[in-house]
Parts: structure tokens; sequence; C-alpha cells
């Protein structure tokens, strides 16, 4: 049996796509050989999981094309890969396919010659996929292919006569598409996708990592309230610092800690200066999921405060819902994205109108003032990230498709 796989994303290792590592872990596991290509590889410092990239030598199992740029280098390498008359005749055959002749698909054909009978391409994110498409036109790749959809690949697609395209090449040659939410899923629809075509499958994550052992959410006074996401606008920690100073406002103290790191931190910066709440907001820098642990656990909250952007794109999942929440921790979010599809509303969590943090503030309060409530959020919320978000359960699903 054919058990290899090839897995194709942007670049790699992120500190933020920890479920790409799950993916790829899990494949391990379950016997498949593997093989990460991406277009950009990453210093190894670059990720939240150093000891699973370790523990399963990640970085050796990582490439990226390259070809040499020197033109008598270029033109002797070539001469010797077209001694092999297979490669010649794909070669004239991409040639024709693009209308131009290059050296540069030679090189392509070359790189991934290995890879042409792998069983599965596992791509992740559609940003990732060139040049597959182009190989199974010319007959060259004959690999089943996977991809998945996680969000702003979802929004960069093109209109009109490209999109049409792109969804023609779908469907002539990927096998399956994932989604990591029901409305990822209803986005790709509107765009053309077929719904039939579609198969959701959420983000899981490691619950015997992300694990609090203790039934009895911590009394803690202050009151800790946590938010984790890169400084971007997407992530919109700037209602959450907002929604803080309503509650300070009303007299009570609330700790409000903020981990990531990214643009916006200058902004976020300000506006806690701004409103007095140097005090009481902390910011942490990034973090590895060892200290990120660490902290939720001296948590009695987690904000959720992800929002759409002046675009329009919203956050279609929320892994860090389901990290607080398998951490015993109650969330409070927006009505946003895919990001209410991580909790049981009014038994994990609480949702509020997308951008109103008056809203988010009453929440805050409502679970503040109600210890009974945040304990008996805190058990079915961790029930609930065991029973349906676990890794093992959720990768399990990606697997029966490579077979």
């Amino acid at each position: 049996m054919n058990k290899h796989i090839v897995f194709k994303t942007n670049s790699f290792p992120t500190f933020s796509e920890t479920f790409i590592v799950s993916n790829i872990t899990a494949a391990i596991d379950a016997g498949f050989k593997v093989k990460i290509i991406v277009d950009a590889i990453n210093p190894k410092t670059n990720t939240s999981q150093p000891n699973i990239l370790e523990q399963y030598g990640l970085m050796d199992k990582t490439v990226k094309f390259k070809q040499p740029t020197q033109k008598i280098k270029r033109k002797i390498k070539a001469l010797y890969f077209l001694l092999n008359p297979l490669l010649l005749y794909y070669f004239i055959k991409y040639w024709k396919f693009k209308g131009k002749k290059s050296l540069d698909y030679l090189f392509i054909l070359q790189f991934y010659w290995k890879y042409r009978n792998t069983k599965t391409f596992h791509v992740h994110f559609a940003t990732a996929i060139n040049p597959l498409f182009e190989l199974k036109e010319i007959g060259f790749l004959k690999s089943k292919m996977v991809v998945t959809f996680h969000g702003y690949d979802e929004h960069g697609l093109p209109k009109g006569e490209q999109l049409k395209n792109i969804i023609h090449n779908f469907n002539k040659y990927v096998s399956h598409i994932t989604a990591n939410t029901q409305y990822l899923k209803n986005k790709l629809i509107i765009k053309g996708f077929s719904a039939n075509d579609i198969i959701v499958i959420p983000i899981g994550i490691d619950t015997n990592f992300f694990e609090n052992d203790t039934d009895e959410i911590i009394e803690n006074k202050p009151f800790k309230i946590i938010t984790v996401g890169r400084f971007v606008e997407i992530k919109a920690q700037a209602y959450g610092i907002k929604a803080v100073k309503l509650l300070i406002n009303k007299g009570y103290k609330i700790s409000y800690s903020l981990v990531g790191y990214g643009g916006e931190l200058k902004n976020l910066q300000q506006l806690v200066k701004e409103l007095n709440l140097e005090d009481s907001v902390t910011f942490y820098g990034s973090r590895n999921q060892d200290e990120i642990k660490a902290l939720l656990k001296e948590q009695n909250l987690f904000l959720m405060t992800s929002s759409s952007d002046k675009s329009g794109r919203c956050e279609t999942f929320g892994v860090v819902s389901l990290e607080a929440q398998a951490m015993g921790l109650p969330v409070v979010g927006f009505q946003s994205g895919g990001f209410p599809e991580t909790l049981i509303e009014g038994k994990t969590g609480i949702t509020v109108e997308d951008k109103n943090y008056d809203e988010m503030a009453n929440a805050i309060e409502l679970l503040l003032n109600d210890h009974e409530k945040r304990n008996r959020m805190s058990v079915a919320a961790k029930k609930h990230i065991n029973d349906n978000f676990d890794s093992s359960i959720v990768t399990c699903k990606y697997l029966e498709l490579y077979v």
C-alpha cells in the first residue's frame, strides 16, 4: 500500500498554524511517510511547538523548490535532466501548455519528479496550490489532491473568469475540499463551489496537553481575563481593552493579559495609555504553547475579540477558543465569522453582537458575578472540547481522505 503523503503549504514552521503540525504528526503516527513542500522555510525557532518539531524531525522533512540562477549552470543541469526521456516528454508538454519555452518548467518537473506518484498531496491554504494544477493538467502528477481552506485563502480568491477557471480546476483535479467551519463552507458556496464537494473538518487540539485537572475555577481578585492572538486588525484586541475599561469604571478590579505580536502593538499600547489602564493591562508578547498553557491556567475567563476588518473579512475559526475551553475557561466573544461554532452558546461561552464592546462588558460582568455559572461552564467547556475537538478525532477525518 502506498502510504506516502506530501503536505504543501505557504511557509513552515509558523507560530500560529499549529493545526498543520497536528495534521502532519497524526499522519506520521498513522504510518504515513511524510514530506512537506513549502514556498518559504522559516527558522526552526519560528514556532510555538519546538518540542514537537524536534520529536518528529519535521524540519528534516521540509523542502522548498529552488533552481540555479546562473545561466551556464542552468544550461548544464538542464542538459543533464533532459537525458531522462520521460522528463523531456513532460517538459515539451509543459511549455506547450504554457505557450512559451522556459527552463523554469524543466526545473519544476525535476523537483517534483520524486513526488509525482505519491498517494496524496494535501494542500493547506489554497494559495499554496501552484504549480500542482499545471502538473495535473499535463498528466505529470498522478496523486490524489486534498485542499483545505482556512479563511484568508477564500477571501483572496479572484472574481469573474479567473474564479470560474479556479473552480473548474478544483472540480477537475481535487478529490476533496475541506473547510474548518460551516461558516467558511458557506462562503465558498457563495463563491461558486459545490456544497457537495466541501467537507467541514474543524481544527483539533491536543487535549492531553491543554488539560486542567481541577474542576474548580480559581476565584481571583482582581478578576483575570486573557486574550491570545496576533496583534492585527482582524483580532481586534482594542474592543477587549475598551470592554475592560467599562468594567473598571464600574468599580471592578480587572487584570487583562494580552498575548501576541504584530503590527497593531503600538496602537494597542497607545490605547491602554489613553484609557489609563497601564496598571490593569499587560502585554506578554509572543509565547510558546507551554507558556500559553501556564497563563491560561491562571485566568478566570477568555476573551475572543476577533471581529470583521475593513475589507469585511472575519476569522473563520479561532483555535485559541478551543485551547481556552479545554483548560476550563468560559469564553466571551463576538458573533463574528466561524468563531461561534467553537462553543456551545450559554453553556461553554457567550457571544454578543460584533464590535459591541458594551455587550461584551455586560457578558463579562454576568460571569464575573456568578461563580456557580462560571463553574458549570468550565466543566461543560472541557467536556465539549474533549468530545468534539480533540486532535485525534479531527485528524482521523483527514486520514480517511488519504486512503
